[in-house]
């Protein structure tokens, strides 16, 4: 016999449809947009742009009487590639090790790609008026800055913005030392900057793709 108590529930309203799949990635978007602003802006505005060209160059100017440049070489000299690809092998093992294989994944990619995307732009942006080559983005600011990340993405939730910090700061310091060094104006660590993020945009977009064992939250 079916009482009041015993008799299912029925819903007064309808529940609204589950959305399948993933939202729309605004975050990634968003980041896509800002980088592709970023790298734009500092080529139209210090390269193209004869007052921001000139300013971008007294910067350098500045950067390199400080009379750092020794120290600055010294720091460059660490972004190699056996150093770049052991802290990626490091990076993308730890991912692994979490069993986040789509953040190693996206650990390699990010660094390659972004490295990609710098040299195409570098070879195929032009500098005018000026003997030597386009040296826009930095090609060890990109290398930096997207190692840093990676460090973000692969680390647990709570160590986030502590890594987070550190990616900025490494980063402020690999932008300062192409300068001291002579080897890099603003602009170039700007760009480099606008490439990884924007890269990392796309990197994410990309993940959204994978199958979903491959895309647990990270904890």
């Amino acid at each position: 016999m079916t009482t009041i108590a015993t008799a299912p529930t029925v819903p007064l309203l309808d529940a609204p449809p589950r959305r399948r799949g993933p939202g729309t990635p605004v975050a990634a978007v968003l980041a896509v947009v800002l980088g592709a602003a970023a790298v734009v802006g500092a080529y139209v505005l210090a390269v193209l742009d004869p007052a921001g060209r000139a300013l971008d160059d007294a910067v350098l100017r500045a950067a390199t009487g400080l009379g750092l440049r020794g120290e600055g070489l010294t720091l460059l000299e660490i972004v190699g590639v056996p150093t770049v690809a052991l802290a990626v092998a490091v990076l993308a093992g730890t991912a692994i090790a979490r069993g986040r294989a789509g953040r190693a994944v996206g650990v390699v990619a990010l660094v390659l790609g972004a490295q990609l995307v710098t040299q195409l732009l570098k070879a195929g942006l032009v500098r005018p008026d000026a003997a030597e080559d386009n040296s826009l983005p930095s090609g060890h600011v990109t290398l930096v800055a997207s190692l840093g990340l990676a460090l973000v993405l692969v680390v647990p939730r709570l160590l986030r913005p502590v890594a987070a910090l550190a990616a900025v700061a490494v980063t402020g310091v690999a932008g300062v030392a192409t300068m001291v060094a002579g080897w890099h104006r603003p602009s170039d660590v700007v760009a480099a900057v606008g490439v990884v993020v924007a890269t990392a945009g796309v990197v994410s977009l990309a993940g959204s793709l994978l199958p979903a064992r491959w895309r647990r939250r990270s904890a």
